[in-house]
């Protein structure tokens, strides 16, 4: 739904738009379905339904313990959007999920004082890792690559996402070759209105746009343009959290307990022809203040996934065919040496953790995961309907109960249906 104040026609294109919110859910921040100059103030209305049906091969009915989803359909996400403008120097969004309660996501003022600075303040996606800012109605596959999406067991979620802070941000360039966001958050994560430690998130992103900037933040090449697209980026982001206090052994007075969260990415997307690629790198290092009781641990996830639509005229910009490969080790001592103390007993500042039980949410972030997905999409208008069907491979490492018996993996392949609806 779309409505113009000031005499300003709405647009003449009445079939439904694909779904295009602001880049901190998925497309440019600012962004409106109205060309530049139509109305000095407007307001936008969208929502999109997900529903998917998921079968685990993993679950096991006669079981008690199990570390695989039950067959079933889910709501995966609901979300109503609100974004309008009051004035050319102000702009407000409101982002809602619905699925299984009432859940503010974006709520944030943004102020265009020029292209190439925009302010922006409230809670909305910190600016790392394309795999958060891509809108979750824009993917190729049903679901985020496996480093990203909710917090894990800890609550320290493995990549920032939804958050309350500033950010400025802009293009520039010939273009729009250059594109930059940089901004300060509570790091508590979203709805907490206050920052209960006194420390902040840092984060900042760095894109590059060497053919121009692409027409849309998405996954693969729909309704993009047949021309090359490219676009290559870096982010990262630094934090410390304090949770409580800790008594050193040996020692007789508590001090605060800090955890120091560093990570870093890079991704590249390129789009031509009806062909896509998009692959991505993460990595993150934590380290607690006592790391004989709580070991340092370093996570590194990567993920590469391509897109073809069939080269045929009644089934361009509809029948895509998708594969994606990725990795993700989420506890483990990656590039940093096991260290020895003083009198050469153990433990070392940095070592692979176990899992302390055997819940289905600890066990998700202990494993060594290699995933493989293999999928067709239909696309009806773009990114705005779809269906996703996929059968991913998915092989996870440590095996605690329940898989290839003395294997150490356990199998929870997954066939996975979706519906995207959008407005």
């Amino acid at each position: 739904m779309e409505m113009a104040v000031l005499g300003a026609s709405a647009s003449p294109d009445l079939r439904p738009p694909d779904f295009t919110p602001p880049l901190a859910a998925g497309g440019h921040v600012g962004a409106s379905r109205y060309p530049e100059g139509v109305a000095e103030r407007w307001l936008d209305i969208g929502f999109f339904a997900q529903p998917q049906f998921a079968l685990q091969t993993g679950y096991d009915f006669g079981s008690s313990t199990n570390f695989s989803a039950p067959p079933g359909v889910t709501i995966q996400r609901t979300r109503v959007v609100v974004h309008g403008q009051a004035h050319p120097l102000l702009q407000m969004r409101i982002e809602f999920n619905l699925s299984d309660r009432l859940e503010l996501l974006d709520s944030y003022a943004l102020v265009p004082v020029r292209r190439w600075l925009q302010l922006q303040i409230g809670q909305f996606r910190v600016p790392f890792s394309r795999q958060e800012l891509v809108s979750s109605s824009r993917y190729q596959f049903a679901d985020r690559a496996l480093w990203s999406g909710a917090a894990n067991s800890s609550g320290v979620r493995f990549v920032p996402s939804f958050d309350l802070g500033v950010m400025a941000w802009g293009w520039t360039g010939p273009r729009d070759i250059f594109e930059y966001y940089l901004g300060v958050f509570n790091g508590k994560g979203a709805n907490t209105p206050f920052n209960l430690d006194g420390f902040f998130l840092w984060s900042g992103r760095l894109a590059i746009n060497p053919l121009g900037r692409p027409s849309s933040l998405q996954e693969g090449a729909v309704n993009m343009r047949r021309a090359p697209t490219l676009a290559i980026a870096v982010n990262a982001s630094t934090q410390v959290r304090q949770i409580g206090t800790i008594t050193r052994p040996g020692a007789t007075t508590p001090e605060p307990n800090r955890i120091g969260v560093t990570s870093l990415g890079a991704d590249v997307f390129f789009a031509a022809y009806g062909a896509s690629f998009y692959g991505e790198l993460y990595a993150r290092d934590t380290a607690e203040t006592d790391t004989t009781i709580t070991p340092s641990t370093q996570a590194f996830g990567w993920l590469a996934q391509v897109g073809f639509f069939i080269p045929h005229p009644a089934l361009t910009n509809h029948l895509e065919l998708v594969a994606r490969v990725q990795g993700f080790d989420p506890s483990a001592c990656i590039t940093r040496t096991a260290g020895v103390s003083m009198a050469g007993a153990p433990p070392p500042d940095c070592a692979t953790r176990l899992p302390p039980s055997q819940t289905r949410e600890v066990y998700r972030d202990f494993m060594n995961t290699l995933s493989m997905t293999f999928g067709v999409n239909w696309y009806q208008l773009g990114h705005g309907f779809k269906l996703h069907a996929s059968y991913t491979i998915n092989n996870e490492y440590r095996d605690l109960a329940g898989g290839v018996p003395d294997s150490g993996i356990v199998l929870n392949d997954v066939f996975t249906l979706q519906l995207t609806g959008s407005f």
